[in-house]
């Protein structure tokens, strides 16, 4: 069985409607992406930190739970598991407020082992944060030398970093080491200003790497580009309303790669039957009940 391993950062959110909390879930689309996969009987190896606190207790106990390998998480003990708080913004929309504390610890992880049938998710904050980054990218050198196919997800909250030049080297050298890209259309318009995901494609992402799944919900699409191609599948109009459907369509395209046994030249000139498919595997994730909102 091919082994999925996800590299992303922990946390717990804490969800309110109006003035009042109605659940807390573990965060991070990367993480959630891992829970999902795990659920489906494949085999993921999740490589992240939590506190030794009870935020971090129950974000491995979910984990756990759903199946996946937990020994690659680092648990420290001084600072605390991040927490994030989701409210309801004026105007609409949703406001994110963010608390963390590492304390003093370095990003000390066990990486776990690798070969060519691999298939390794990483990205967010953790692969550009200059506390994670320099020994999360000689990981992923690692995994891309030993033929492991490399998916990466763009994106971070604004108020992280303030000055996107600061983060931009990274950035592009995580796109350098990517097969296929999966990006929010807010990301894109973080990261490069641009509206638009097709012409983002064609100016930023193509000369990197040829597969990019763009994610809209405003439109109601997800499109896979792979060089002056494009493939779009239509997303259910309720599911747009789910707190984790971001982390669903991950776990859809990775387990659509994982059905199809696709190898890292698959993806350089992919037709359009597997941009369909992977479409296809994407959206049907959305319909499973853990995809529903809290």
């Amino acid at each position: 069985m091919r082994k999925i391993i996800c590299i992303g950062e922990s946390c717990l959110d804490i969800v309110f409607e109006g003035e009042r909390p109605v659940g807390a879930v573990t965060g991070s689309r990367i993480i959630n992406a891992a829970a999902m996969l795990a659920r489906l009987g494949l085999a993921v190896e999740v490589v992240s930190e939590a506190g030794a606190d009870p935020a971090g207790d129950r974000v491995v106990k979910f984990l756990a739970e759903a199946g996946a390998d937990t020994r690659c998480i680092d648990r420290f003990t001084e600072g605390r598991t991040p927490l994030q708080l989701y409210t309801d913004a004026t105007g609409g929309g949703v406001d994110v407020t963010r608390y963390a504390d590492y304390g003093p610890a370095d990003f000390d992880v066990v990486w776990p082992r690798v070969d060519d049938s691999c298939i390794v998710v990483y990205g967010g904050y953790y692969a550009i944060d200059s506390r994670t980054r320099a020994r999360m990218a000689r990981f992923l050198d690692n995994c891309r030398e030993r033929g492991a196919l490399m998916v990466y997800l763009p994106g971070f909250l604004p108020g992280r970093e303030s000055r996107i030049t600061r983060v931009m080297p990274a950035i592009l050298d995580n796109l350098e080491t990517a097969h296929l890209v999966v990006a929010r259309g807010e990301d894109l318009r973080l990261i490069f200003g641009i509206d638009s995901d097709a012409r983002c494609y064609a100016d930023h992402i193509d000369f990197y790497c040829r597969s990019m799944v763009s994610v809209d919900p405003a439109c109601r699409h997800i499109s896979y580009f792979s060089g002056h191609d494009v493939t779009s599948v239509e997303i259910p109009a309720d599911t747009c309303l789910s707190l984790h459907w971001n982390a669903g369509i991950v776990a859809g395209l990775v387990s659509g790669i994982v059905a199809s046994d696709l190898r890292p030249a698959d993806l350089d000139t992919p037709g359009a039957d597997i941009r369909r498919d992977l479409l296809t595997a994407a959206v049907a994730s959305l319909t499973e009940s853990w995809q529903r909102k809290v």
